[in-house]
């Protein structure tokens, strides 16, 4: 384990996907995405990284933004 990534993206077939967070500690078990505006839909993964840069993603699940 070298750390976890967040990638957002505007849809599900991940068109425009963009990094969003670097979490290096592994007890992180939460994250807020700040950024995300109110009201809005977007789809997130999150790729393990090892210290060789090599990443393992999740499947891109749906979050929804409260105003």
């Amino acid at each position: 384990f070298y750390q976890y990534e967040i990638y957002r993206s505007v849809d599900s077939k991940q068109s425009e996907v963009s990094l969003i967070s670097s979490i290096k500690d592994s007890s992180v078990n939460h994250f807020q995405d700040r950024t995300a505006g109110n009201g809005t839909t977007w789809f997130y993964s999150i790729a393990v990284v090892d210290v060789n840069g090599r990443r393992v993603f999740s499947n891109y699940i749906e979050g929804r933004s409260l105003p």
